[in-house]
C-alpha cells in the first residue's frame, strides 16, 4: 500500500513559514487601534497564505497518493474481473477520496480560523506581539495540530480505510475471491491482527469470512484505527 509519510513533514514545514510570516504582521499591528484592526483583519486570509507557501502542492501530493492506490487495486484484477467494473463502481470510489480530502480540507480551514482569532483576541486584550506569536507558536507550531503525529495517525487511517474500501468494492462481484492479510509483525502489532495474521490459511479467505472471523478484524476496518495491515487477494 502507498504511504503518505511525507505529509507529516511537509505540512509541518508550512506551519512554521506561516507563523514566521505571521509575526512579521504582528509587528505592524500592535500600534492600530479597533477599527484599524477591524479593517486589517478583513483582509487577512491565511488559508492563502497556506496555499502560497505550497499547501496547494501538498494536498496534491495527496490526492495523487489516493489516485495511486486506487490504481494499483484496480491493477491486480483479472482480465475477466476488469470487464465486469462499472462506471458507478469507479464514481462511487473517486467520491470516496473526494470525501477523505474534503475532510482534510475543512481541518485546515478550521486551523487557519483558530490562528486568526487567537491573533485578534491577543492583540485586542493588550498582549505584546511577542507574547502573542508566542503562544500560537505553541498550539500551532510545526509538530502540532496539522502535522501532530495525532493527525498523521488520523490520516493514515483515512486512507488505510480508504484502501480496504476500494479493494471491497471492486471484488463486490466476485463472492468467491479469497484474500491474505498482510502487514507488519513486531512490537507494536496488536493481538488481534497477530492473531488474524496466524488464522488466514496460505490460500486465504472471503470477504463474508473475513467479516466472521472470531478474532475481531474486519474487511474495511482491519485491526483497528490506524491498522498497518491490508487484505491482499490470493
Amino acid at each position: 500500500m502507498a504511504d503518505l509519510n511525507f505529509y507529516e513533514k511537509d505540512m509541518a514545514k508550512i506551519q512554521n513559514q506561516l507563523i514566521e510570516k505571521i509575526g512579521k504582521v504582528l509587528t505592524g499591528m500592535s500600534i492600530l487601534n479597533d477599527a484599524e484592526l477591524k479593517s486589517a483583519f478583513e483582509q487577512i486570509n491565511l488559508l492563502d497564505d497556506m496555499n502560497e507557501l505550497g499547501l496547494t502542492a501538498l494536498l496534491n501530493k495527496v490526492k495523487n497518493a489516493y489516485d495511486a492506490q486506487a490504481v494499483k487495486t484496480y491493477g491486480v484484477l483479472t482480465a475477466t474481473q476488469k470487464t465486469k467494473q462499472t462506471v458507478t463502481a469507479v464514481q462511487a470510489i473517486e467520491t470516496l477520496a473526494v470525501l477523505d480530502l474534503d475532510s482534510l480540507s475543512m481541518g485546515i480551514r478550521q486551523y487557519t480560523d483558530e490562528i486568526k482569532t487567537a491573533m485578534l483576541r491577543g492583540l485586542l486584550t493588550g498582549q505584546s506581539s511577542e507574547s502573542i506569536l508566542e503562544q500560537i507558536q505553541q498550539n500551532y507550531g510545526g509538530t502540532r495540530a496539522l502535522s501532530s503525529p495525532g493527525q498523521a495517525a488520523l490520516l493514515n487511517d483515512s486512507f488505510a480505510r480508504f484502501n480496504r474500501a476500494t479493494t471491497a468494492k471492486l471484488f463486490a462481484e466476485f463472492p468467491e475471491q479469497k484474500f491474505s492479510y498482510v502487514g507488519i509483525l513486531d512490537d507494536r502489532t496488536r493481538e488481534v491482527c497477530s492473531d488474524t495474521l496466524s488464522a488466514v490459511p496460505d490460500e486465504g479467505l472471503t470477504i463474508d469470512e473475513i467479516n466472521t472471523l472470531t478474532t475481531g478484524v474486519t474487511f474495511e476496518g482491519g485491526g483497528g484505527y490506524n491498522c498497518r495491515h491490508e487484505w491482499i487477494p490470493v
